[in-house]
């Protein structure tokens, strides 16, 4: 019985310098095609490296890719008709994306690959892994979901990542990366144990995933083991996001072994199938005379350097064209339908938004992109507002490294969506990218801080989660200063549930010597980071949600703020250690015996009036994050629909150290308090809790409290409002609990 597991890596070339290939500029088609490419103009646009610009046009039909469904239906098509069907596939994927946005690139750079894969391999039956899945956009159009796109990453729709109940041709769901080998090495055993009657497991990973560790755990284990598994190592030239970056390692990818990868592709001319197939006697069992593979194994590491995967027990074949059907087909075949109990690494090269002339002249190849007119590239975004909580976390931290040059960033392959690449243009050599390593980037950041650095390793929030035992072992337990800084908090969109950051208050909280904040606004973002750069008493964490700042006109109308001028500060100010602030008096905001500054202010006390004459008319919503501002909107709505309820608003702004004073004023105050927050059970509603109940504030029976959090449940891929909606977290959802709680509106009597 055969045992194959197939495992597609994707590695960074260690300059931008890449290796040119040729598009034939009128592909092979087959006699039985009734319709040729069309799009002749792109394909010489490529050629030349000197594209005659826009517009770029795709073929006025697809027949090929019409008269598939599922990839069985490949089955019908000869070896010539591949590169047509690859050709309407690109330009399938470019005219889906280009009206509902999405991972983009990333798709362009595996059309042929992917085409390979189905046309090589039976699914369902075999099982293909696409990690990172934002590279499975082509795959989907081949396993029934090509009419479903319109609906890519909306409410209801289908999911920008491979997901196991949305498909049986989705074998294994990957959101983060470097996962598919030690999955496909599963499945490989499963299948092998369970004796079933087929065993191919192929695994697709994308930009840069070589440089997780993970990814070296388990080629480890496969030699060990001698697992038969296909690991094709797809070399495209990008490792971070953007690759390019400004950094401490020069604007390289963020990756020693993209080097050495980079070296394989300009020591040895692409193999083609004749050049595989001398050295196919490799993979025959073990009676090869050891002399004979003794010297062909020298020769080959001296050729080529892939002696590092052989070293692990591989069986190593490359480098070879990613865009060549023509090689690539038949050496998967022999791969697939050889009898060797040996791993094999297959290196191939592709280009990441490969075809698209747009994409590949982008800084970011166009790897995620809004809506955009396909015939030019140009994105349709709509007006700002206000600036992103990202780049205000940016900004403000070089305003804080401009006072202290012991400030250093850390980002783990994610520059752009962490603002280290704004901070890295202007400290270039202050700013390190570790690649996708978190567990390496936290350990980093703590070593820097025993040297006495200030270190602020800013890292999205769920994958944070892949360096939790760094956090607690090398930086909580020594209580070293390093400033987790964590972006994407609370649910993010359209990227659904592997990347929302629901969970990270749950698990830090219990963690001893961590500080924990969370601001409201812009202006307490600012603040907070400028308090990170002065907080040296040991481990502090930030965490803001994606999304964008109010503006000054909405910080004074509904939070109180009085800017001079009506101009957000354009510094931060150091804030008191576990001090919270009131924001809202029954009244409203104008109700504070004074208004808020721009560092805020807790010094009024509840006022006077007809309101809340009745203790069980007072309520205290305490929110913690940038649901203050649903918190407030839901007090004013309150207190218009009845005159009796006096509402407080408070920002806790820290969850470790609690404001235990704050807490205190509000719980003898107030007959009920509402927590709020962007995370999960587990988090400040359970500390609140935790404190009010040993310090003694429930056992009377006068105080009510209710916790609002994140449901426990995964949110699928839609706006964070509606995200927002489905969790119960928006201003209507407060209002309500809110009247609920006060016994103000019925409450209906759940059935078991």
């Amino acid at each position: 019985m055969k045992c194959v597991s197939v495992a597609i890596l994707t590695a960074a070339a260690a300059t931008t310098t890449t290796t040119a290939f040729t598009l034939p500029s009128a592909p092979i088609i087959s006699k039985s095609s009734p319709t040729a490419i069309t799009s002749t103009r792109l394909y010489d646009a490529i050629n030349t490296g000197n594209p005659e610009g826009p517009p770029y046009v795709g073929p006025a039909s697809k027949p090929l890719l019409d008269a598939i469904q599922f990839p069985r239906d490949m089955n019908r098509l000869e070896h010539s008709e591949l590169p047509q069907l690859a050709h309407e596939l690109r330009w399938e994927v470019i005219e889906a994306v280009a009206r509902t946005g999405g991972h983009f690139s990333s798709s362009l750079g595996v059309i042929e690959l992917t085409v390979a894969l189905h046309y090589v391999f039976d699914m369902p039956e075999d099982d293909i892994i696409w990690d990172v899945a934002h590279q499975c956009y082509p795959h989907k159009m081949l396993t029934g979901r090509r009419d479903k796109f319109p609906t890519l990453r909306q409410l209801g729709g289908i999911s920008g990542f491979c997901k196991r109940k949305e498909s049986e041709y989705d074998s294994f769901g990957a959101g983060h990366s470097s996962t598919s080998i030690s999955a496909a090495q599963g499945m490989s055993v499963g299948k092998s144990m369970l004796k079933k009657r087929k065993n191919n497991c192929i695994a697709v990973i994308g930009d840069g995933a070589i440089t997780g560790g993970m990814a070296y755990e388990a080629m480890n284990n496969a030699g060990y083991l001698s697992s038969r598994m296909i690991v094709v190592l797809n070399d495209n030239g990008q490792v971070s996001l953007p690759t390019g970056t400004p950094s401490a390692g020069g604007i390289r990818p963020a990756s020693q072994l993209s080097a050495y990868t980079s070296n394989l592709l300009v020591s040895k001319p692409f193999q083609d199938f004749r050049d595989f197939a001398k050295s196919l006697n490799r993979l025959m069992p073990s009676n090869v005379k050891d002399v004979n593979k003794r010297i062909d194994e020298y020769a080959r590491g001296l050729v080529t350097g892939g002696t590092l995967f052989e070293e692990l027990g591989f069986f190593y074949v490359g480098p070879i064209d990613g865009h060549d059907l023509e090689n690539l087909v038949p050496i998967l075949e022999k791969l697939r339908d050889s009898d060797s109990t040996k791993p094999v690494l297959l290196h191939i090269k592709t280009t990441k938004g490969y075809g698209y002339p747009p994409a590949m002249a982008a800084s970011d190849r166009m790897h995620g992109v809004a809506k955009f007119d396909p015939k030019t590239g140009i994105q349709v975004k709509g007006k700002v507002s206000a600036p992103s909580f990202t780049s205000i976390m940016a900004n403000a931290m070089i305003d804080a490294a401009t006072e202290h040059r012991e400030i250093v960033g850390i980002t783990a392959a994610m520059p752009g969506g962490t603002g280290m690449d704004i901070f890295g243009r202007r400290f270039p050599k202050r700013t390190f990218d570790v690649g996708i390593a978190e567990q390496h980037a936290v350990t980093f950041a703590a070593g820097m801080a025993c040297e006495g650095l200030k270190p602020f390793c800013c890292i999205y929030s769920t994958f944070m989660q892949r360096g939790y035992d760094q956090v607690i072992h090398d930086v909580a337990i020594q209580n070293l200063p390093v400033r987790l800084i964590l972006d994407r908090a609370g649910v993010v969109g359209n990227d659904g549930p592997t990347h929302h950051g629901c969970y990270d208050l749950a698990y830090l909280g219990c963690i001893p010597n961590l500080t924990i904040m969370s601001p409201s606004d812009e202006i307490e973002l600012r603040n907070m980071v400028m308090t990170c750069a002065e907080f040296d008493s040991g481990p502090i964490v930030l965490r803001y949600p994606r999304g964008v700042g109010y503006g000054p006109e909405k910080l004074q109308e509904l939070f109180g703020y009085d800017l001079e001028n009506g101009e957000i500060p354009a510094k931060g100010t150091p804030i008191e250690i576990g001090k919270g602030r009131i924001i809202r008096l029954p009244g409203g905001v104008r109700a504070m015996s004074e208004e808020i500054t721009a560092n805020g202010s807790s010094d009024s006390k509840l006022g006077a009036g007809r309101r809340g004459q009745r203790r069980e008319d007072r309520v205290a919503i305490l929110s913690f994050g940038t649901r203050l501002s649903e918190a407030l909107m839901a007090a004013d709505e309150v207190e218009e629909m009845d005159p009796d309820l006096a509402v407080t608003v408070a920002d806790a702004r820290f969850m470790k150290p609690l404001d235990i004073d704050l807490i205190r004023e509000l719980a003898k105050d107030n007959g009920n308090i509402i927590t709020v927050e962007e995370g999960s059970i587990g988090g400040f509603g359970d500390h609140v809790l935790h404190f009010l109940s040993l310090d003694g504030a429930l056992d009377e029976g006068g105080l009510k409290f209710r916790p609002m959090v994140l449901p426990d449940t995964y949110f699928e891929a839609a706006t964070q409002y509606e995200q927002y909606e489905m969790a119960g977290l928006n201003a209507h959802h407060i209002r309500g609990t809110v009247l609920r709680l006060a016994k103000k509106v019925e409450v209906p009597v759940l059935s078991e």
